[in-house]
């Protein structure tokens, strides 16, 4: 083993042993189901927007945004893609940060089942956290498969091993330390990703002859934000589709909610998702321009096209393990590594959260200690490392799963989850017909149109993006109309509570 790789290994070996560390010491802050969950609710603005940054500097912003700008660009009109699906999590977080974080933090949860629970009842509660934790399954085997690839271009581990290790580390300070753990390692792990992406570009740039080669030697449909004038509607529903996928989609994710409810305040929250936005707009700027100079040296001969093993994610890591100096090289690993780490942790919590909180506590044991919760949440988030690893080893189609689950949850629980909050004669009637409608819509015309395959049903399936942008819409006019119908036989207030002109949650008394 040369020098090099041996002071590659050190490297990456301390920062492991840092994360593990940070989840024995904080071991001893979790107390009870709240603290785990919810960090006790303590943190600040300092704490929190890192943490809700961390949710969005994952494989989405070292790998896949990347690859898909290296290979299509930010939008391609002939391939209906792009890296835009990436950038969708800016729109998110505004979104989410306006609109939907006061709200909630306002209600204390546990986890963004709570919500559904609370407001129209077990039934409903139960189906969106099956919905959810199905779902994000596979955005944790997505984050154990970009660990993996990252180790294999770094340290020359085989990809099996490189996921089991990435689970073993992930799930150990997960599990001991809960979202303390993961939100104290979320500032390590934000300023980590800055300044690798940040040394980066300029070093990349200056190898290929600074910023005027790179304006005259990119092409003009790599650059391409918005689709052509004359592209055609098909092309435009498919751009708004794209888009949509996240940024709208996204708002339901159980992890960025967790973590703002984390939060000391509703102002804290809402201010730290539009402090993550920020960062993530400037971290992905940077981050296409890394790829537009990746594309240049592949078309220049300096990368060998089959060094990437026809695999664009791979682009960035070979960049930097074939031209950057070593200190830089083993920055830019400790910050990939980490912020894939970050966004997995945070999900498997959150998924843990959901199972033990509103499927063992709400529906199967009721009458469970907090003490029993807590030892559940922890077991849970092993059981999720479990599953996710399987299926990070065994399913083929693990990216387009993960599309394909955002896509689904924004079709089926996104009309629930906002009309819930801001329409008070929306009932549980309505939510869960507007929840099977929205999923019968995204899958039923899809998988006829192309078969029901996970390519027949995928994002990116012909005519995907109608299916996409039809869901949610079906949804909401299912949900609203069968709540009309239906306030006699099931009144809007019947479970939980509705929200006053001041965003005060009004429970009704049992």
């Amino acid at each position: 083993m040369s020098t090099d790789m041996i002071v590659v290994y050190i490297g990456v070996g301390l920062y492991f042993a840092a994360m593990l560390a940070v989840g024995y010491v904080v071991k001893s802050k979790i107390k009870s189901a709240e603290a785990y969950l919810v960090a006790g609710r303590s943190f600040s603005l300092l704490q929190n927007a890192p943490a809700l940054t961390a949710c969005f500097l994952g494989g989405s912003l070292v790998l896949s945004l990347p690859g898909l700008v290296y290979g299509m660009g930010v939008w391609n009109d002939g391939a209906m893609w792009g890296g835009a699906i990436s950038l969708g999590g800016c729109i998110c977080l505004l979104l989410s940060g306006f609109f939907y974080m006061p709200k909630l933090w306002r209600l204390k949860l546990l986890s963004l089942g709570d919500f559904f629970y609370l407001r129209f009842g077990k039934t409903t509660g139960f189906i969106v956290s099956i919905i959810t934790v199905l779902t994000f399954v596979f955005w944790v085997a997505v984050q154990i498969l970009v660990f993996a690839k990252i180790c294999t271009v770094f340290l020359n581990w085989p990809l099996v091993t490189s996921a089991i290790v990435g689970t073993i580390i992930i799930t150990t300070y997960t599990t001991m330390g809960g979202l303390w753990a993961v939100m104290a390692t979320d500032a390590i792990q934000v300023l980590l990703v800055s300044l690798g992406v940040v040394i980066l570009f300029p070093v990349a740039l200056g190898m290929i002859g600074g910023w005027d080669v790179l304006v005259t030697s990119i092409p003009a449909d790599r650059t391409q934000v918005i689709p052509a004038m004359d592209a055609g509607g098909e092309v435009w529903l498919a751009w708004l589709a794209c888009w949509a996928i996240i940024g709208i989609g996204g708002i339901v994710s159980p992890d960025l909610m967790q973590r703002a409810f984390a939060a000391k305040t509703p102002a804290v929250a809402r201010n730290s998702a539009l402090v993550a936005c920020v960062v993530k707009i400037v971290l992905s700027i940077i981050m296409i321009g890394i790829a537009f100079v990746g594309y240049i040296m592949v078309q220049d001969g300096i990368i060998a096209e089959e060094s990437l093993h026809g695999d664009m994610e791979l682009i960035v890591p070979v960049m930097v393990r074939d031209f950057l100096p070593l200190p830089i090289m083993i920055i830019f690993v400790g910050a990939c590594l980490s912020a894939v780490m970050g966004a997995a942790s945070s999900a498997m919590l959150a998924l843990s959260g959901m199972m033990s909180k509103n499927i063992i506590k709400d529906v199967i044991k009721p009458d469970i200690t907090d003490k029993q919760l807590l030892f559940s949440s922890r077991i849970c988030v092993v059981t999720f490392a479990v599953m996710s690893l399987g299926a990070a080893l065994s399913l083929k189609y693990v990216n387009l799963l993960l599309a394909f689950g955002f896509d689904l949850i924004m079709s089926s629980l996104l009309a629930c989850m906002t009309l819930g909050m801001f329409w008070k004669k929306a009932n549980s009637y309505g939510a869960i017909a507007g929840i099977i409608a929205g999923a019968l819509v995204r899958i039923i015309p899809s998988g006829i149109a192309n078969g029901f395959t996970l390519e027949g049903i995928c994002s990116s399936a012909p005519g995907w993006y109608i299916y996409t942008l039809l869901g949610p819409v079906v949804a909401f006019i299912v949900t609203w109309i069968v709540s009309l119908a239906t306030q006699k036989q099931c009144p809007s207030n019947e479970y939980g509570f509705h929200f006053d002109e001041n965003d005060t949650p009004i429970v009704k008394e049992v």
